[in-house]
């Protein structure tokens, strides 16, 4: 079984001696020392991405794309799942070159430069994309600002490890995307990550070589906060034509330093107001986009089964979702509409006698919220007659009935009373009076006695 492969403490990992580095072959620049740490490793690695440590309006550190190299997948053994490079419909390829076009004019005026190679996007490629407009704030709960926040780097590697961190959305979005090996290290000024679709066991010399690597070599000029790719904003959605066609103008107009900022220039001269000027145009946006993705965190957490990660999935979710709880309530709402309109029946039962025979006006009893009129019947057995009334319980209907025995001159040997449900069942045995010798007669001239009191 796996084990999580995180490291205890910075004494353990400070009792191997770090791998020897020499400053004069390693090249000084951000991205050239990105692609020494890949290309030096024995084992495959797909990425490398660099997490540079920023200020917001607030003055809180959060981390966001400081620069990235993509090496590839290499061998991808497609038995071990993951997808990462399972071809997408032809739709779905075309809209990701659509993005990735649209960086690359931002990026470089001319297009010239390409992020992936002209095939199709896997899984893996279109992950490292993504990950130009992702920042990480403390406390977010994710790998990257958890390896910053403790000082201590993550390793993890295989489905079981990437569970324990499900409910961090980076590495719940690097599994989806075939991503089976995920590093961070941290760093004085942000975090160093690592991709592979390949299972790496834990390496110290690769954790050593990274600190000592930026430990020894000179401060580094790192994007500055106004232009990193988290605030150009272009991968929260899939871009339009026009959208990209715009992006490609607006970079062509704005001016040569801001464009070359990833390699440390500065607006120099009359160029300072104008510059200000579309800085602030792109820290608004960040602000707007950094909100959006915020809600659609908040939609993503209450959909219960989303198809694929990418935002035009989920609304399209969200929508089947809610079209399901709408046909459920409208299905509630017309069972209690057919509750309601049912009437509450009271099933009267009687006892059957072989010698006697039993008058009802009814079997069943519906009742309203008008005072319903009394149910009698009837039962003479010799001389003697079984009476049994049922009433509602209003206007004292017991001394009712024995006002009306008294009337018809009928005198009680028995009578028991019960009340059940607003309801009075009254029996009673009398003696049956000249005059009335069937039970008709009898049930007749009491329901007139009943009635008139």
């Amino acid at each position: 079984m796996e084990q999580l492969l995180v490291s205890s403490s910075p004494m353990a990992a400070a009792s191997l001696p770090p791998p020897p580095v020499d400053v004069n072959q390693v090249p000084l620049g951000l991205q050239q020392m990105l692609q020494y740490v890949v290309k030096s490793q024995p084992e495959w690695w797909a990425y490398a991405i660099f997490w540079q440590t920023s200020n917001d309006d607030e003055g809180k550190n959060f981390l966001a794309w400081g620069d990235g190299y993509f090496q590839g997948e290499g061998v991808v053994n497609n038995n071990k799942g993951g997808g990462s490079s399972s071809c997408l419909k032809a739709q779905a390829q075309s809209e990701r070159k659509k993005v990735i076009k649209g960086i690359q004019a931002l990026m470089d005026g001319n297009g010239d430069t390409d992020l992936v190679d002209d095939g199709d996007v896997t899984d893996t490629e279109w992950f490292y994309v993504m990950s130009l407009a992702r920042s990480f704030s403390a406390g977010d709960g994710s790998v990257t600002s958890k390896a910053f926040g403790t000082d201590d780097f993550l390793w993890i590697t295989g489905p079981a490890q990437f569970q324990l961190h499900y409910s961090c959305e980076r590495a719940k979005e690097a599994q989806i995307h075939g991503i089976q090996t995920l590093v961070c290290i941290p760093t004085s000024n942000g975090v160093f990550e690592l991709g592979s679709t390949q299972l790496i066991k834990q390496n110290l010399s690769l954790v050593q070589q990274v600190k000592s690597l930026f430990l020894c070599c000179p401060p580094i000029q790192f994007l500055e906060k106004s232009i990193c790719f988290a605030d150009i904003g272009l991968v929260t959605g899939l871009q339009q034509d026009d959208n990209d066609d715009k992006l490609r103008e607006n970079s062509k107009k704005q001016p040569q330093p801001v464009v070359a900022k990833k390699r440390g220039r500065k607006p120099k001269g009359g160029e300072e107001d104008a510059n200000m000027a579309a800085l602030n145009h792109v820290e608004a946006e960040r602000q707007r986009r950094e909100k959006l993705n915020h809600r659609f965190y908040a939609l993503r957490s209450v959909v219960p089964n989303v198809s694929r990660m990418d935002k035009a999935s989920l609304l399209s979710d969200a929508v089947s979702y809610i079209n399901q709880l709408k046909a459920k309530v409208d299905e509630l709402e017309l069972q209690l509409i057919d509750h309601t309109k049912k009437p509450k029946i009271v099933t009267e039962s009687s006892s059957a006698d072989n010698q006697s025979t039993t008058t009802s006006s009814d079997d069943q009893i519906i009742r309203t919220n008008s005072t319903a009129a009394p149910e009698v019947e009837v039962k003479i057995v010799g001389t003697d007659a079984m009476i049994r009334v049922q009433s509602e319980n209003v206007d004292y209907p017991s001394a009712k009935l024995m006002i009306a025995l008294q009337n018809l001159q009928m005198q009680v040997h028995h009578a028991s009373i019960s009340s059940v449900n607003h309801l009075v069942l009254h029996d009673v045995v009398v003696r049956v009076p000249h005059g009335l010798s069937t039970e008709d007669e009898l049930r007749t001239a009491l329901l007139t006695r009943l009635e008139h009191h």
